[in-house]
């Protein structure tokens, strides 16, 4: 059976760009380089939450106070040296590759600003697939359900058809708004309980655990 829907709208932040995927990476190579020992992300995505000097502490327990100050400072400085850098969730790209091969429309509907989102999807080249979004500015922001109504009639398609991916309980409401079925992903384990309260169908951690919900399989 193939899945029920003939578009996919996505959210940005969270959902498709990993918001803490820079700060991961930056923590990764500047652990490394001053030899505190490798990092674990998944491990760290539990404490993200408490800001990055005390997720540092969780994650480096063993470092001495001036330890954990040299680090953060590294951090601090490679953060801000590479602010441009843009970091995919695991697993998206795969994802989102196989909805189009799956011949699956898709578009984004964010509160990210206009021309952020546009260098974004060009910076990462997915400008070539998400030809059609919507961003607050454009049109009224979420959760307000115009961005998705617009996406929906720019394709010619059917709220029936379309379903709504967000991280967000707004991204849930702008579905339910308009009776779009909408599912939230949840890749730090934060939102899990707002997300259904705010109408999600499920909530997911991994693209591969969604892909199987929606019988998106691999072709070939």
């Amino acid at each position: 059976m193939s899945s029920p829907y003939n578009l996919v709208v996505f959210d940005w932040e969270g959902t498709i760009a990993d918001t803490l995927g820079a700060v991961f990476h930056a923590v990764s190579v500047e652990a490394e380089l001053l030899g505190f020992g490798p990092f674990d992300p998944n491990e760290a995505r539990q404490y993200v939450d408490l800001g990055l000097a005390r997720s540092l502490n969780k994650a480096y327990p063993q470092l001495s106070a001036m330890e954990h100050e040299q680090l953060l400072q590294a951090v601090q400085f490679a953060l801000h040296s590479r602010s441009t850098d843009i970091c995919l969730i695991p697993g998206v790209l795969d994802f989102i590759y196989h909805l189009r091969d799956s011949n699956i429309d898709l578009a984004i509907a964010t509160n990210k600003g206009h021309q952020s989102l546009l260098r974004a999807l060009q910076v990462t080249g997915l400008d070539q697939i998400f030809r059609v979004t919507r961003s607050a500015g454009q049109v009224a922001a979420k959760p307000h359900p115009q961005m998705l109504e617009e996406i929906i009639e720019e394709f010619g398609g059917d709220v029936t058809t379309t379903l709504m991916i967000g991280d967000s309980a707004t991204d849930m409401e702008m579905a339910k708004n308009i009776n779009v079925t909408a599912v939230g992903v949840d890749f730090y384990h934060q939102q899990e309980t707002a997300l259904k309260a705010a109408g999600a169908l499920a909530v997911f951690d991994d693209y591969r655990l969604l892909a199987d919900f929606l019988n998106i399989k691999k072709p070939g």
